[in-house]
């Protein structure tokens, strides 16, 4: 078997979406998946007896890490507390997020420790969504009492899919504060350290470019290159949905490959050896996926950048599928559900299909034998682009009930402008950390390259049958 990895992800992904369909006892499956790994433990050849019985193990494990995924322990809030109880409770606990403030209320993760109705006190574990209905200087790591009503999260009418989305963080319960009066500061500091660190770094970044861009261009810069998209207008992001490039609005690979790019450029410069090199783009990799809030799109590109490193401080030769889908595994073992999640579904298909699609219509359409360079870089983009297109298409329509047929001609035209947007927004902000004032020099490109895509992208999006509601 040629890519063994990615047919033992493809039976551990349907073990997963198995567990959600078919209710089986988990001791029986738990002791059938012994006996299978013992066999496999024991099975000396690799014939197609034993391929069987390690992809029969692979889809056994989904199923038990989906099921797994769904018990809470004894001590979870979520078992300590109803869903329409209206009792008064005491939580104490640290801020696990760093605070947001948007729609007109400050949100954070508060991950509990201990728990307070009436004069009973519990010790218990879980996170619970706290919506504050005012503004209140907070950071990550700050150690808090908490008083108020515990509930689910709302549903918003009769979607389920903002509560299936925390429920798939582990987040089952809302707790409303309304009142300065209901929480109590408490000195102790919780959290790594690190994490408090990178995100007072982002933090800093995003003032640099608050301070050099006007409120609209800053917004856009700051979802680009630090993945922060809390402050774009609805009418920007619905536009960007419309023509289908709200994707440059992510951290996704491209951003992880410059910075490794500018990193490995300045190891080289101070004359570092290729291990230590290796080994401090591995570190800045893993940094930067703290900074821009480790989403999946960062996840799998930090992950795949990890394998690709691994692989050439081994001097091998890294194969795009195993990364791709050693990223997936990753996610995957540390929280099954992700599976479900449409962002995962669209950065892992959006990459796949690029890899698998682009190589044979390249193929197909003969683009070797086009002598005009100009022309056949725009061929390559419409290619990578309709490929990316034909990969989510069925995703977004059944998700979003959308197709966007001008997708691909905005991606022709709208790609190569956030990348100019993605390397002058790196620069401004590397700038604005070493010497403030010389940010000054690259405010003025980047604000006018973000105006010029966003009239591109509103022209697009006006012609007939640009996109179509399902």
């Amino acid at each position: 078997m040629k890519r063994p990895l990615v047919v033992i992800a493809v039976f551990y992904c349907l073990g997963i979406i198995l567990a959600g369909l078919v209710r089986i006892n988990f001791w029986i499956i738990t002791s059938l998946a012994s006996a299978v790994f013992a066999a496999v433990t024991l099975w000396g050849r690799k014939n197609w007896i034993f391929l069987v019985l390690v992809l029969f193990l692979a889809l056994l494990t989904g199923y038990l890490s989906m099921r797994n995924s769904w018990v809470l322990s004894n001590c979870h809030i979520r078992k300590l507390v109803a869903y329409k109880d209206s009792s008064r409770y005491w939580l104490n606990g640290f801020i696990a997020s760093q605070p947001e403030f948007k729609n007109n209320h400050l949100w954070f993760i508060l991950r509990a420790r201990q728990i307070q109705s009436d004069k009973l006190r519990y010790k218990c574990c879980g996170e619970v969504l706290v919506k504050m209905d005012f503004e209140l200087a907070l950071n990550y790591g700050d150690n808090l009492m908490l008083m108020g009503n515990l509930g689910r999260p709302p549903s918003f009418g009769r979607s389920q899919s903002y509560r299936d989305f925390l429920a798939r963080q582990g987040i089952y319960l809302v707790m409303p504060i309304k009142d300065h009066r209901q929480i109590i500061r408490q000195d102790k500091f919780n959290g790594v350290g690190l994490i408090r660190g990178c995100l007072w770094l982002r933090a800093y970044l995003e003032q640099v470019i608050s301070r050099n861009l006007p409120p609209i261009p800053a917004s856009i810069l700051a979802a680009m290159v630090l993945g922060q998209k809390r402050n774009i207008p609805w009418l920007v992001n619905n536009s960007m949905v419309k023509s289908g490039t709200v994707h440059i609005l992510v951290v996704s690979g491209f951003n992880v490959g410059i910075v490794a790019l500018m990193i490995n450029l300045l190891l080289k410069i101070l004359r570092f050896g290729r291990k230590a090199r290796i080994i401090l783009i591995a570190i800045c990799l893993l940094i930067y996926c703290v900074i821009t809030g480790a989403t999946n799109p960062v996840i799998r590109a930090t992950v795949m950048g990890l394998v690709f490193l691994a692989a050439y401080l081994l001097k091998s030769q890294p194969d795009i599928y195993n990364s791709l889908v050693s990223a997936a595994l990753f996610i995957l073992l540390i929280n099954p559900r992700q599976l479900f999640d449409i962002g995962f579904q669209l950065s892992f298909m959006s990459v796949l299909a690029i890899v698998y699609f682009y190589p044979k219509l390249k193929v197909l359409v003969h683009l070797e034998l086009c002598r005009i360079k100009i022309l056949k870089f725009i061929a390559e983009g419409c290619l990578v682009s309709f490929s990316a297109w034909l990969g989510t298409l069925v995703i977004i329509a059944l998700n979003f009930r959308i197709i966007c047929p001008i997708t691909v001609l905005a991606n022709i035209l709208i790609v190569p402008l956030a990348t100019l947007i993605t390397l002058c927004g790196f620069t401004l902000v590397l700038s604005g950390l070493i010497y403030p004032d010389l940010a000054n020099l690259f405010s003025l490109p980047t604000a006018a390259l973000i105006t010029l895509l966003l009239n591109i992208n509103a022209a697009l999006i006006k012609l007939p049958f640009a996109y179509i509601y399902l």
